[in-house]
C-alpha cells in the first residue's frame, strides 16, 4: 500500500573516481586503477538490502520509521482539466498532483567526534605486490580488493563549500584510504564558474558575463548561500592539483535534466522561453522539459564546456539523470515519461522516455568526446525494467544508490549488469544529510548512516535479485538537501571514518603517519650518541621495508613500527658539546614566552602614576606585556572624539563621553577617578615600550559591559539587555540589532586608537549573562538557538582587529561550549584560557581547543587574586595565588596537570581582579604577587636589565681619541654581553654590566704623537688616567625574630633562611711619583641581603619539676600600644563645572592612623625586649579630593596640607533612593493596545558614609564612601501585540515572538555568585530545541564554587555591615587598651 505520508526524494548520488590506491611513501608507492582490473563476481549479501527497497520520507514529515515496501494502488491521475482514465493494469501507474513537493531539507551539524572509533578488522587477505615494469602486470597482481575506488561524495552544488573545506576533506579520505572526491558542482545550484562561460547554441552565442551572471543569479535564487556561491577556475584547478598529490582522484558532477534549478532559472534569465517541464499545469522547479529544443540545446553545449575543462584532470564525469521532475509528479517522474505507451491520447509527453534515453546517450557521447567515461544515478535507466522504449549507452558507469519502492520501480543491478553496464555501489544505506544529526532528526540522519554502514557492507547492492553483482567500488554520500543547514566537519569524518573502518580490508592502510614519522627523525644526526642513532637507523629501516600494499584491516603493523621509530627518536641522546647548546636553544625559547599581568582597570579606576609604577615593576622582574582592561563592567577610557556613527545615524562626541560616564559611575562611582584620557594612555604606552613592555588593551563585550549598556539607553537605544529568567545588568541581547551595530562601531573606534601602538587586542567575550542565566549563559544561548548569533559577532570583532593590524584575543567562556563544533570561529583569534569551568558550566577544554589549531595563553585562574580578598572563604584571596605561584608550574593550564598534558601556549598570564571596586588598592601586595610568579618560574622571567640600560646610556658616542687597548677592553665587555638571560643568571648579568662599566672607567686617550719630533714642534701632555679597581664586600644579614606562640616556650624555628648581600665598589686607583691613590667613585649594592626570620615560642607556660615543685609563673610581657600617623593623598581631578585654573576642595584630607603593637618582656639579665606583634590600621586616611578646572596629573602625599583631628571621627549613614528603570515588550497573549505590570517596580538605595571629627571647635562631614544597599527592582509591562503570520498574504511583516523562559531544576549558583537557586520548569522546553538537548536536565547536587571562575560584581551586604566594620576599625585603638 502507498505510505500515508506523501514522500520527496531529493537524490543524493556519487561517481566513481579515479583509481589510485596510492599506498607507500619513502618507499616505491603504487597507483592502481580500479577500471584496468576486470570486475570479478564479489561475495554479495542479500539478505542486507532492505534499505534499497524502502521509500526516503521527507525531511518536513521527519519519519522515523522506513515506509512501508508494498505495490501501491492504481489512481487516476489528478488534473484540473480531463485526465484519461486507467484500465490497463499492468501498465506503470502515474499520479496528476497538484501540490508542490520539494526536495528533502536537512539541518545543521555540530557534534564533535572526538576521537577515533576502533578499527574494524576483517580478513587479511592482502597479496604483497612488487612493482614489475608493465603497468598491466602490476594490475594484475595488485589485491583485488584494494582496487576498488572508495569515494566519498560532497553534494557543492545546493551548498556552497570552500576551497580549504574541500582540501581538509581531501586530506581526511587519504588518511582514512579513500581514492576519490566525488564533488557534484551542479545540483539544483551550479557553484563552479569558468573564467570563459561564452555558449555558442545553434546560431546564438551567450558572452560569457551574461551567462557568468544569470548562473549566478540562478544559483542565488535557488539558496543565496552567505559563505560564498561559487568556486572559480583557478580554484578548482587548484583542488585538483591538490587532490592529485594526495593520491586522491575528482569525480565532477553536473546533474541534468533533473536538479537544474540554477540552469532554468538562467536559461530564463538569457531569453530561453518556457525551459521547465510541466505536468498538467504544475511546472517543475528543477527539470528542463525534453520538448523545448532551445532548454535542451543549452544545458548540452554547457554540459560540452565543462566536459571541457575536466578532460586531462578527471577519469570520470557524472552526468546526473536522476530524479525526473519528482517535484512536480510526485516522485512519478519516470513513470509519466514511459505513460504515453500505454495512454498515447492522455497527454502525457510524446516518446518523452524514447527521448530521455537520447538525451543520455547524447551526454554520454559528449563526455566521452574528451577523453572521460560518463557515468550517471541508476534511478532512470531501464525504470520498471522495461528494455523496450530503447537502450542506453552501456559505457555509462552507473552509481546504484537506490533499489526503489513502493511505487518507485528501478531496474534491478542485475539487469544493469546483464546490459554491460559497470557498477559503483552507491547504497543509500549510508547517506547522511547535512544538520540532520541523530534519529529522530529526519531521513538519512547521521546515525541511521551510520548504522547502516555497519549493517550493510561495501558488496552489498541494491536490488539485486539474488545475484552476484561485480561493483568497481563504494561510495558514500553527505547531501545538502537543506543548503542552509551548517557544515560539521566532524560529523563528515565520523561518517567516512566509520565506511573505511567497517570495510577496512577494501582501504589502504594509512601510510601518512608513517611518512611523517620518518620526516620527524631529525636531520643533522651527529648531534647524539652513535648508540642512540644506531636504534633510530634500525627502526627507520623497518618502516621502510613495510609492504606497499597493506590494508587498513592490518594497520596495526604500520602502527607498531612507528611506535618503535617514535620512541627511539624520543631516546635520542645528545652529545655533550649538543647538549650546551640546546639547553642555550630551550633557554631562549622559555624567554621568548609572553609573561603578562593585567590589570582590571575597568571595574577599577587606576591613576597613570599607578599603573606607570606597575609597568617599573613589571620590567623590573622580567614581564613582558601588561594587560589592561578598560572596559570590563566599567569603561574607564575615553578617546578625545568619541563621536560613533551606527544605525544610520551619528552619536555626537560628547553626548557619547557622558553617557558612557553615567554608564561607569552607576556600575561604581569611584571616588578616585572615572575616566583615563586619550593624552594619559598615549603616555603609558610610550612609558611602557621604554621600559620594554607592551600594553595589551581590553574592552569586554558582549558580557561585563554594565557601563556600556547604561550608555546605550541615554543615548536612545531601547532595551540592549539580555533577558532570560530576568534583564542581564551585564550582558547584551544579540538580537538587538541597533545595540550591535553600536557596540561594533564603539570597538572599532577604539581598535583605530590602538592599531600602530599595540599589537593585541582583547575583545573579551566571556561569561555571557551570568547574571540572567544563574551562570548558564551559554546554554541559554545554544537552547533558544542564539549561540551561532554569538559566534558572528565574535567573528565579526576578529575579523575588525585583523583588518586594522591588530592580533585579535578573547576569553575561552564562550569558544566551542562542551567541546563542540556547533559553529566556527575564527581560528586567528588567541584564546585566554582561564577556566574549564564547574559544574553545569562546560566550557572547552584546552586539548579541544589546540586541537582546533588555537594559540594559547596560559591564564590559569588559579593564579587569580582580587583586590582585598584575603580570606581563605573568599573568591581567589591573595594568599591562595600566591601560594599557586609555586604550586602551579607555568606551562600548566585549567584543568590539566602538567607534564602529563603539555600544550603549546605563548605564555601565561597573572590576573589581578577588581571585581570589588571599592576595595582598597594596595601596592605592596600586587608587587608580592608579580614578585612570587616571576621568582617560582625564573627561567621564563629575564634578568632585570635596568642597570645594563644604563650603563649603556653612559658610553660616550664619540670614542675617537681614545687608546687602542682601552676601546679593545670596551669592545670585548660588549661583545659579552648576553642579553637572553633568565633571572636565574641575574648575578651573571651583574657581572657583565660590572665588566662593562670597568671598560667604560677605563678608557685612556691615546698618545697624540708617534716618531721623532721636529726641530719646532714640542712633546705633547700626556695625561696619566687613573685604572679602575673593582672590590667587593660582603653585606651581612640580620636576624629578625618573631613571636609565635604554637612553639614551645624558647623554642625556635627559622622561617626564612639568611642570605648575604654584595656590595660593589668602584675605585680609581691613580699613580704619582711610585705612590698609589685610591678614590671610591661609587659603590652599589649588587645583591640584597635577606634578613633570616626566625620564630620563637612564646607560650605562658608553668615552670615545675617532676617532683610536683609548685610552677613559678613567667612574668607576663606587657603590650606596649604606639601610634604613627598616616599621611592622606590628594587627588586632582578635571571637572567641566569650574572655570579654567579655578580649584576647589570636594573632600577633605584626614590623616589616618596605624596602631602597633609591641610585646616587651624582661629577659634573663634584666634587659628589656620589645617585640612587634602586630600592626593595624586603626583609622584609614581620607584622601583629599581637589577638583580644577583644567586635567591635573597630581597625585601625591601632601603631609602637612591639613590639620588632623584629634577626636576620633564618626560615622554617619545617609540613604538616597535610587529610581527603577521601566521596561516595555510585546505579548500576543493580550488585545492589540492593552497593557499589564508583570513586575512592579520597586527603588533601590544607595547609602553614603560620612566620617565626621571635630576641627577648630566646627564639624567636618566628609564623604567614605558609597555603596548600593538595595538594587532597584526594574518595572516590567507588557503590551499587546498579536504575532502574524511570516509572509502572510497581507505582505505584514512578522513580529517577534517572547522567547520562552528557560529554567533548570536545582542548579543553584556557585556559592561566590551568590545567585538564586534555579527552579525545576513548570513547562515544557520550546520545540526549536534540537533532540538531543530537549531532555531534562539532571537532577544534581547543588554544586559549590570553586576558585577558577570570575565572581560577578553586586551587592556587597548590608550597609550595617559596613558600618559596623568602620566603627570597628575607629575604635579599634581604644579596644587594645581595655585588652591590655
Amino acid at each position: 500500500m502507498k505510505p500515508e505520508n506523501k514522500q520527496r526524494f531529493s537524490i543524493r548520488k556519487y561517481a566513481i573516481g579515479a583509481a589510485s590506491v596510492l599506498i607507500g611513501f619513502a618507499f616505491q608507492a603504487q597507483a592502481v586503477a580500479a577500471d584496468g582490473v576486470v570486475p570479478a563476481p564479489t561475495e554479495n549479501q542479500p539478505a542486507v538490502q532492505t534499505t534499497g527497497e524502502v521509500a526516503p520520507p521527507t525531511s518536513e514529515e521527519k519519519l522515523e520509521t522506513a515506509p512501508t515496501t508494498e505495490s501501491a494502488t492504481p489512481v487516476a491521475p489528478v488534473a484540473t482539466t480531463e485526465t484519461p482514465k486507467v484500465e490497463v493494469a499492468p501498465a506503470p501507474v502515474v499520479e496528476k498532483i497538484v501540490a508542490t513537493e520539494e526536495a528533502p531539507t536537512k539541518s545543521e551539524v555540530t557534534e564533535e567526534a572526538k576521537q577515533p572509533e576502533p578499527e574494524k578488522v576483517g580478513n587479511k587477505e592482502v597479496a604483497k605486490v612488487e612493482a614489475p615494469a608493465v603497468a598491466t602486470e602490476r594490475a594484475a597482481q595488485v589485491n583485488e580488493k584494494l582496487a576498488k575506488k572508495k569515494i566519498v561524495s560532497i553534494d557543492a552544488g545546493r551548498k556552497y563549500f570552500s576551497p580549504d573545506q574541500l582540501k581538509e576533506i581531501i586530506d581526511k579520505a587519504k588518511h582514512y584510504g579513500y581514492t576519490d572526491l566525488h564533488l557534484l558542482v551542479g545540483n539544483d545550484g551550479l557553484r563552479f564558474m569558468l573564467d570563459d562561460m561564452s555558449l555558442t547554441v545553434g546560431d546564438k552565442t551567450y558572452a560569457s558575463d551574461d551567462v557568468k551572471r544569470a548562473v549566478e543569479n540562478g544559483t542565488n535564487a535557488y539558496y543565496n548561500d552567505p559563505n560564498g556561491n561559487h568556486l572559480t577556475e583557478s580554484q578548482m584547478t587548484d583542488l585538483i592539483n591538490y587532490a592529485k598529490d594526495k593520491g586522491i582522484g575528482l569525480i565532477p558532477t553536473v546533474n541534468s535534466p533533473g536538479h537544474m534549478d540554477a540552469i532554468l532559472n538562467a536559461m530564463k534569465e538569457l531569453g530561453i522561453e518556457k525551459p521547465n517541464f510541466n505536468y498538467f499545469g504544475k511546472e517543475s522547479a528543477r527539470t528542463v522539459d525534453l520538448d523545448n529544443e532551445k532548454a535542451v540545446a543549452f544545458t548540452k553545449a554547457l554540459i560540452d564546456k565543462y566536459a571541457a575543462y575536466f578532460a586531462g584532470k578527471s577519469e570520470i564525469f557524472n552526468i546526473g539523470l536522476d530524479e525526473y521532475a519528482n517535484d512536480a509528479t510526485d516522485a512519478k517522474g519516470w513513470s509519466v515519461l514511459q505513460a504515453y505507451k500505454w495512454y498515447p491520447d492522455d497527454g502525457y509527453p510524446d516518446k518523452g522516455y524514447d527521448k530521455f534515453i537520447a538525451y543520455a546517450n547524447d551526454l554520454a557521447r559528449i563526455v566521452k568526446s574528451h577523453g572521460l567515461k560518463p557515468m550517471a544515478f541508476n534511478d532512470g535507466i531501464y525504470y520498471n525494467s522495461d528494455t523496450t522504449f530503447g537502450t542506453f549507452d552501456k559505457d555509462i558507469i552507473v552509481s546504484m544508490w537506490t533499489g526503489g519502492w513502493g511505487g518507485y520501480d528501478v531496474a534491478s543491478s542485475k539487469l544493469l549488469v546483464e546490459k554491460g553496464h559497470e557498477i559503483l555501489n552507491t547504497n543509500d544505506a549510508w547517506y547522511y544529510v547535512l544538520g540532520r544529526n541523530a534519529d529522530g532528526q529526519g531521513w538519512y540522519n547521521l546515525d541511521q548512516g551510520l548504522n547502516g554502514i555497519k549493517s550493510t557492507p561495501i558488496t552489498s547492492v541494491p536490488k539485486t535479485e539474488g545475484a552476484d553483482i561485480p561493483i568497481i567500488g563504494g561510495m558514500v554520500a553527505a547531501w545538502a538537501d537543506t543548503p542552509s543547514a551548517r557544515y560539521s566537519p566532524s560529523r563528515l569524518f565520523k561518517l567516512m571514518r566509520q565506511f573505511a573502518n567497517s570495510n577496512a580490508e577494501y582501504f589502504a592502510a594509512d601510510y601518512e603517519s608513517a611518512e611523517q614519522a620518518l620526516k620527524d627523525v631529525p636531520t643533522d644526526l651527529s648531534r647524539y650518541t652513535a648508540e642512540s642513532v644506531a636504534t633510530v637507523k634500525e627502526a627507520e629501516k623497518a618502516i621502510r621495508s613495510l609492504d606497499s600494499n597493506l590494508s587498513r584491516a592490518e594497520q596495526d603493523s604500520i602502527d607498531q613500527a612507528i611506535a618503535k621509530l617514535q620512541e627511539a627518536v624520543s631516546n635520542l641522546t645528545f652529545t655533550p658539546e649538543a647538549q650546551k647548546e640546546e639547553d642555550a636553544k630551550r633557554e631562549v625559547e622559555k624567554l621568548e614566552k609572553n609573561k603578562v599581568i593585567s590589570i582590571d582597570a575597568g571595574r577599577k579606576y587606576f591613576t597613570l602614576d599607578q599603573l606607570k609604577r606597575i609597568v617599573d615593576k613589571a620590567s623590573e622582574l622580567g614581564y613582558s606585556d601588561i594587560h589592561l582592561l578598560l572596559g570590563n563592567d566599567g569603561l574607564r577610557f575615553l578617546l578625545d572624539d568619541m563621536t560613533i556613527t551606527a544605525n544610520g545615524k551619528t552619536y555626537a562626541s560628547d553626548d557619547v563621553k557622558n553617557a558612557i560616564i553615567e554608564g561607569t559611575k552607576a556600575y561604581y562611582d569611584d571616588p578616585n577617578g572615572t575616566t583615563l584620557s586619550q593624552a594619559e594612555i598615549t603616555e603609558l604606552i610610550q612609558y611602557a615600550k621604554d621600559k620594554g613592555i607592551g600594553l595589551i588593551p581590553a574592552i569586554n563585550s558582549p558580557g561585563h559591559m554594565d557601563a556600556m549598556l547604561v550608555a546605550m539607553e541615554k543615548l536612545g537605544i531601547a532595551n540592549p539587555q539580555a533577558n532570560f529568567d530576568k534583564v542581564s545588568k551585564t550582558t547584551m541581547d544579540l538580537e538587538n540589532e541597533e545595540a550591535m551595530n553600536f557596540t561594533k562601531a564603539l570597538l572599532g573606534k577604539y581598535m583605530d586608537f590602538f592599531a600602530g601602538k599595540t599589537k593585541i587586542f582583547n575583545y573579551g567575550t566571556d561569561e555571557y549573562a551570568n547574571d540572567a542565566t544563574n551562570a548558564q549563559g551559554w546554554y541559554y544561548l545554544k537552547w533558544y538557538g542564539l549561540y551561532g548569533k554569538f559566534a558572528e559577532y565574535s567573528n565579526s570583532l576578529a575579523a575588525m582587529a585583523k583588518e586594522k593590524g591588530l592580533q585579535p584575543m578573547a576569553f575561552n567562556d564562550g569558544f566551542y561550549y562542551e567541546d563542540k563544533d556547533d559553529v566556527e570561529f575564527d581560528k586567528d583569534v588567541i584564546i585566554s584560557y582561564w577556566s574549564k569551568g564547574w559544574w553545569g558550566y562546560n566550557l572547552a577544554s584546552p586539548q579541544y581547543l589546540a586541537s582546533k589549531g588555537y594559540k594559547i595563553l596560559n591564564t590559569n585562574g588559579d593564579w587569580y587574586y582580587v583586590l582585598g580578598n584575603h580570606k581563605n572563604d573568599e573568591a581567589y584571596p591573595l594568599s591562595k595565588a600566591i601560594e599557586n605561584t609555586e604550586k602551579v608550574p607555568f606551562k600548566q593550564l585549567a584543568s590539566t596537570k602538567y607534564p602529563e598534558v603539555d600544550l603549546p601556549t605563548i605564555g601565561s598570564m597573572l590576573a589581578i581582579w577588581a571585581d570589588k571596586p571599592q576595595a582598597e588598592y594596595k601596592e605592596e601586595e600586587i608587587f608580592e604577587l608579580m614578585t612570587a610568579f616571576a621568582d617560582h618560574n625564573k627561567d621564563y622571567f629575564r634578568a632585570d636589565y635596568k642597570a645594563l640600560r644604563e650603563e649603556l646610556a653612559q658610553i660616550p658616542e664619540n670614542l675617537e681619541g681614545y687608546s687602542t687597548e682601552s676601546l679593545a677592553a670596551l669592545k670585548a665587555a660588549k661583545e659579552a654581553l648576553n642579553y637572553n638571560l633568565n633571572r636565574n643568571k641575574q648575578a651573571e648579568l651583574d657581572t657583565l654590566v660590572a665588566n662593562l662599566k670597568a671598560a667604560r672607567l677605563g678608557l685612556k686617550p691615546a698618545a697624540t704623537h708617534s716618531g721623532s719630533l721636529d726641530e719646532s714642534e714640542t712633546p705633547a701632555a700626556v695625561e696619566n688616567r687613573p685604572e679602575l679597581l673593582v672590590k667587593t664586600e660582603e653585606i651581612p644579614f640580620e636576624i629578625v625574630k618573631k613571636d609565635n606562640p604554637n612553639l614551645p616556650a624558647g623554642q625556635e624555628k627559622v622561617v626564612t633562611e639568611g642570605a648575604k648581600g654584595e656590595r660593589t665598589i668602584y675605585v680609581s686607583v691613580t699613580t704619582e711619583n711610585g705612590k698609589e691613590t685610591e678614590t671610591v667613585l661609587e659603590e652599589k649594592v649588587t645583591k640584597e641581603a635577606v634578613n633570616q626570620v626566625v620564630e620563637v615560642g612564646t607560650p605562658v607556660t608553668h615552670v615545675g619539676d617532676e617532683e610536683g615543685v609548685a610552677p613559678v609563673a613567667d612574668a607576663k610581657p606587657r603590650v606596649v600600644i604606639e601610634d604613627e600617623e598616616i599621611p592622606f593623598t590628594t587627588i586632582t581631578r578635571e571637572t567641566n563645572q569650574l572655570p579654567k585654573g579655578q580649584s576647589r576642595i570636594v573632600t577633605e584630607g584626614v590623616n589616618g592612623r596605624r596602631t602597633h603593637f609591641y610585646s616587651v618582656t624582661t629577659a634573663a639579665d634584666g634587659s628589656e625586649v620589645k617585640t612587634l606583634v602586630t600592626s593595624v590600621v586603626a583609622q584609614e586616611p581620607v584622601a583629599q579630593i581637589i577638583e580644577i578646572g583644567t586635567p591635573v596629573t597630581h597625585v601625591g602625599d601632601e603631609k602637612g596640607l591639613a590639620p588632623v583631628a584629634d577626636a576620633k571621627p564618626r560615622v554617619v549613614i545617609e540613604d538616597e533612593e535610587i529610581p527603577f528603570t521601566t521596561i516595555t515588550r510585546e505579548t500576543d497573549a493580550l488585545p492589540k493596545g492593552e497593557t499589564r505590570v508583570v513586575t512592579e517596580g520597586v527603588k533601590g538605595r544607595r547609602s553614603h558614609f560620612y566620617s565626621v571629627s571635630a576641627a577648630d571647635g566646627s564639624e567636618v562631614k566628609t564623604l567614605v564612601t558609597s555603596v548600593v544597599a538595595q538594587e532597584p527592582v526594574t518595572q516590567i509591562i507588557e503590551i499587546g501585540t498579536p504575532v502574524t503570520h511570516v509572509g502572510d498574504e497581507k505582505g505584514l511583516a512578522p513580529v517577534a515572538e517572547e522567547k520562552p523562559k528557560l529554567e533548570i531544576p536545582n542548579v543553584p549558583a556557585p556559592v561566590a555568585e551568590e545567585k538564586p537557586k534555579l527552579e525545576i520548569p513548570s513547562k515544557l522546553a520550546p520545540a526549536t530545541v534540537p533532540a538531543e538537548e530537549n531532555k531534562a536536565l539532571p537532577q544534581a547536587p547543588a554544586p559549590v564554587a570553586k576558585e577558577n571562575k570570575l565572581p560577578e560584581t553586586g551587592s556587597q551586604g548590608s550597609e550595617w555591615l559596613i558600618a559596623t566594620g568602620l566603627m570597628a576599625a575607629l575604635t579599634a585603638y581604644g579596644l587594645s587598651k581595655k585588652k591590655d
